[in-house]
């Protein structure tokens, strides 16, 4: 009798223990996580076949397709700077000037020489034309009526040297005056006033804004899926840039260190858009069949991701795999869903 009361204790603490494990719950099949049947109204969306392209993302710089490197043409101090970096410019805008007092000088002394050309040249004529009308009267000698001609021919030649000369002048002195080569946005600035600049030291560099590209190195493996007018996407960081472009150059001479071939997309002229800035550069390769459905079906606890799926009657939750999230607010499925199942959104 003593053993029978221990013996009915233990039998119910182990039948209790098995209710707490489950035991007498209907089995769940593996890969399921069941929810208990029941009549729902919910609404779905069926999981359907896309065909969509592999993205492979490059990096790369915007460049300018006209830049240019303003430099001194003549020796010279800078006595005015009328341009800071990022200002924009039209085409013959003074950007600096130089003081060179020697080239004003040369210019002074080519106009003075120019001067007496001129007038050797208007004494030597008149002397010229009078020795002229006397050799026709046969009152001088033929040699007299030569060297007169001789003498008025070099002055002639004499002010045209003059006139070369002042031309030089002066066009070295306009070197004075640095001057945009074109309309475009001031991207350096390397001088300051006071400063001595001598012929051949950068000064500015200035690009055109609306000629800037994104250039990136692309693997020779993508050739075949490269073509002029493709559409890719561009991004830069730095100022939150995305945009839409189309592959404007290819070059077909590829680096054989790096075996890759250089690819261009134009840019769209835009706030805080300047060479050198890093990006990224988003093309398609081939396209394959996928099944895609909402983003927001998917949940995400941790590192697992699920959708719940109507199944007649009940929902279930179904583990799955998701690829990239694509524009239109879908999502790829790699595994755990197929064509046609329905899945619930709400």
């Amino acid at each position: 009798h003593k053993l029978i009361i221990p013996a009915i204790s233990a039998i119910g603490l182990v039948l209790v223990l098995v209710w707490m494990q489950g035991g007498f719950h209907k089995k769940v099949p593996g890969g399921m996580t069941a929810e208990a049947p029941q009549k729902v109204q919910v609404k779905t969306v069926k999981a359907e076949v896309r065909s969509s392209a592999g993205d492979v993302t490059v990096s790369g710089s915007v460049v300018s397709k006209e830049s240019a490197r303003i430099a001194a043409r003549v020796a010279g101090n800078v006595v005015e700077l009328n341009v800071e970096a990022g200002a924009r410019v039209n085409k013959g805008d003074v950007l600096a000037k130089l003081e060179a007092k020697e080239l004003v000088e040369r210019e002074a002394q080519a106009q003075a020489a120019l001067e007496s050309a001129k007038a050797d040249l208007v004494k030597t004529g008149n002397d010229f034309e009078r020795f002229k009308s006397l050799f026709e009267k046969e009152s001088i000698a033929k040699r007299e009526y030569d060297e007169a001609l001789a003498r008025h021919e070099m002055a002639q030649a004499t002010e045209n040297k003059a006139k070369a000369s002042l031309d030089e002048a002066k066009t070295l002195l306009s070197y004075t005056s640095v001057t945009a080569p074109f309309d475009g946005v001031v991207a350096e600035r390397n001088v300051n006033v006071g400063d001595l600049a001598v012929a051949g030291k950068q000064l500015f560099s200035v690009y055109a804004p609306d000629t800037l590209d994104m250039v990136a190195a692309v693997g020779e493996q993508y050739v075949s899926f490269l073509s002029v007018g493709a559409d890719v996407n561009v991004a830069i960081p730095s100022i939150n840039l995305k945009e839409k472009s189309q592959i404007s150059e290819i070059v077909p001479q590829r680096d054989e260190k790096t075996r890759t071939v250089t690819v261009k997309a134009h840019l769209a002229d835009g706030p805080g858009l300047a060479p050198g800035l890093y990006g990224t550069m988003t093309f398609n390769t081939a396209k394959t069949d996928v099944i895609v459905i909402p983003a927001t079906a998917v949940s995400t606890a941790g590192q697992l991701e699920s959708v719940k799926v109507l199944d007649g009657d009940s929902v279930k939750t179904r583990h799955v795999k998701v690829g990239r999230k694509l524009d239109d607010g879908t999502v790829e499925i790699l595994s755990g869903l197929n064509a046609g199942e329905e899945v619930v959104i709400e």
